[in-house]
């Protein structure tokens, strides 16, 4: 006799199940399992297509194709992204024949939504809502944001797909996806506020389109008791208006169960009280963790203006500690507190030197220490006295990218957005004049408890960052001759799309060595394209004798630069932050490379860069590219350790130094993305 209970299977278990008794052909399985998809397929139509008849039409095929092609389903487990991806082709294959006719104004396509839902929603009560012109403005926007923008939006926060189940759904790559999510609240976020609505709206917003968009249901009950409201009100309210609570309770008809409490909130906006009890609530439960795919950090229009040529140096002292942020040598993988100091001889948007000193956690005893100065990168090894000169520049080992506290809070927000935010941090100061961090509080250590970190500009000098370890020290020389050396020429050779691309260039690894060999490159691209870049400027000519000036250093975004001071893994994913590009670090089966992906959306299609990254040496062995998931070319860089008898082939081209002549927009990174598509320069 067992002594178990009844076991219920989960909702999951009991669609599976469902699937798999359809798909052997039961017929009453077939049918039920039409009839419980039906809802949720009509609702995901109608949000995206934003037309009732439409969505009559589409919703009936859909549930078509799903009895003729279950067949083909694979997994049951993955009914739902195989389902919506039979909808999203429909929808697509509909907006095709329907870009010759005419769109609705927003006005006659408000009337009609109007309408169709006052039809719908008779008795129910939400109708009354949208007479309010908060519903409008969001229907509005809604209507105003590409289709496949509300597609994503949909399968993310009403059906709450995971970012892979959504990849399926949409038949892009699991980044692809969660580029186009990204790209769809800020794209939302942007004409909400061209509506009038505040930077905040978007949470009330696509709950208030969840709800005006969800299926006719019967209305159930929510209770929000009056303290929970207060608190909600005084944390995230900034009302323009005062709000009398008449009562302990405020009751809460449900229009839709689909995302919970928060869409259930939202259906109450028939008077003002109803907006800002939805505004205030919706902010509450973000806080509490629902809806937080869409709590995410802001994209700013611009970063704020930071003062560049006043700023010589900046030191501060961090707790770091293994595996969240250790450092990519071997022997380092330990906690303690790791002091910094950085110099910029040229100002903030120049090269910089690096000094770092471990201490234990209680900052009694110096460990190991590096030093990165304008010609080697040196590692003092603590244990066993010896001090190491690397080919390559520090870099974490759990590749979190490097921040610094220059950094404005909006490229934080962005590197947090795509990595995560380390845990175990207050909130960080910033000084209100220039921006730059000054102070922090990390709560992560028993042996370390509240430690403070002070960020503390221009005080110290040249003189700091120079070599001066004891002469007896003994030391390991482990570069190559180009790395010795300080500087070098590299080749570049490969494809874009049809076209056979080579090149050449030069690159120094240290501050010092390019003062006397400044970075250069020339890329030939087929016959009629050719791309140049080096101190003097840059420029792209045309075989018909066209030319586009840039300036200098354009077309190095996206590519090495280690004499600016930075590994080069960390240069590309910071030039990608800068215009905020999603991208993704892992390692490659060989451990010494890191494979970095950068993705972004154009043109309804994904566009990857992906980069080989060689960690020991520092350097880009090459890029490959895809566009809309299809292989569209690579370029594979060799840097030559012998640079005798090369003859004429590596003279630094001649290019304009006159700053008028700049007169073309600086593309940064992303002129790889339009080498690839063949817009660069157009």
């Amino acid at each position: 006799m067992t002594t178990d209970g009844p076991r219920f299977m989960t909702e999951e278990q009991t669609w599976i199940n469902l699937v798999s008794q359809a798909r052997r052909g039961h017929q009453d399985a077939m049918g039920l399992l039409a009839r419980k998809a039906e809802r949720r397929v009509r609702a995901y139509v109608y949000r995206v297509t934003l037309n009732p008849d439409v969505t009559e039409d589409l919703s009936q095929e859909v549930l078509l194709q799903m009895v003729q092609s279950l067949h083909d389903l694979h997994e049951e487990k993955h009914f739902w992204p195989w389902l919506y991806r039979v909808a999203q082709n429909k929808i697509k294959q509909h907006f095709k024949t329907r870009r010759k006719r005419m769109s609705l104004s927003d006005t006659i396509f408000y009337q009609d939504f109007v309408a169709h839902l006052k039809k719908d929603r008779q008795g129910d009560g939400l109708h009354e809502a949208v007479q309010k012109e908060l519903s409008k403005k969001v229907m509005v926007a809604m209507k105003q944001i590409r289709q496949q923008y509300r597609a994503v939006l949909s399968l993310r926060c009403f059906e709450q797909l995971s970012y892979a189940d959504i990849a399926m759904a949409m038949d892009c790559s699991e980044v692809g996806a969660r580029v186009l999510f990204f790209r769809a609240k800020q794209a939302l976020r942007k004409k909400l506020g061209h509506q009038g609505l505040k930077k905040g709206a978007l949470l009330a917003g696509v709950g208030l389109f969840g709800s005006l968009s969800a299926p006719v249901e019967a209305a159930t009950t929510t209770i929000v008791k009056k303290d929970v409201l207060l608190e909600c009100l005084d944390v995230f309210g900034r009302l323009t208006a005062p709000v009398e609570v008449a009562s302990s309770t405020i009751t809460v008809p449900a229009a839709t169960t689909q995302v919970g409490l928060t869409t259930t909130i939202l259906g109450t906006v028939s008077s003002r009280l109803g907006i800002v009890v939805m505004t205030a609530i919706v902010g509450g439960l973000a806080g509490l963790g629902v809806l937080s795919f869409l709590s995410e950090p802001p994209l700013p229009s611009s970063p704020p203006p930071f003062p560049t040529n006043d700023l010589n140096s900046f030191h501060f002292t961090i707790q770091l500690h293994d595996p969240d942020t250790s450092i990519s040598t071997s022997s380092l993988n330990s906690k303690g507190a790791y002091e910094h100091w950085f110099y910029l001889p040229e100002g903030m948007d120049g090269p910089m030197l690096m000094r770092m000193q471990r201490w234990n956690p209680q900052m009694e005893n110096k460990l190991c220490a590096w030093l990165q100065d304008d010609e080697a990168n040196y590692y003092y090894d603590s244990g066993y006295n010896l001090i190491h000169i690397n080919n390559c520049r520090v870099c974490w080992s759990n590749l979190r990218v490097r921040r610094l506290p220059t950094d404005s809070q909006e490229f934080i927000d962005f590197l947090s957005f795509v990595e995560g935010e380390p845990r175990g941090f207050s909130e960080y100061s910033r000084d209100p004049n220039n921006g730059y961090l000054s102070s922090l509080v990390d709560y992560r250590f028993v042996n370390a408890p509240e430690f403070e970190t002070d960020y503390l500009y221009n005080t110290v000098g040249a003189k700091h960052f120079q070599y001066d370890w004891p002469a007896t020290t003994p030391v390991i020389d482990e570069r190559d001759t180009m790395h010795k050396r300080g500087w070098t020429y590299f080749r570049v050779n490969g494809e874009v799309g049809e076209e056979v691309v080579t090149g050449r260039g030069c690159i120094p690894f240290f501050y010092r060595a390019a003062k006397d060999h400044p970075a250069w490159m020339v890329l030939k691209v087929g016959d009629d394209l050719e791309i140049i870049d080096s101190q003097r400027g840059a420029c792209i000519r045309r075989a018909d004798g066209t030319v586009r000036a840039y300036p200098p250093g354009t077309f190095c975004k996206g590519l090495a630069r280690p004499w600016m001071g930075l590994h080069a893994a960390d240069i590309v994913r910071r030039d990608a932050a800068q215009q905020r590009i999603w991208f993704d670090s892992e390692r490659m089966d060989n451990k010494n490379y890191v494979r970095i992906t950068l993705s972004f959306e154009e043109q309804d299609n994904v566009t990857e860069l992906l980069y080989a990254v060689d960690m020991e040496n520092d350097v880009i062995r090459d890029i490959q590219f895809n566009v809309g998931a299809e292989a569209q070319g690579c370029l594979k860089f060799s840097y030559l350790q012998d640079i005798d008898n090369l003859d004429n082939e590596f003279t630094e081209p001649a290019t304009s130094t006159d700053p008028k002549a700049f007169s073309h927009p600086y593309p940064g990174i992303l002129w790889l993305a339009h080498l690839v598509r063949g817009t660069l320069g157009q």
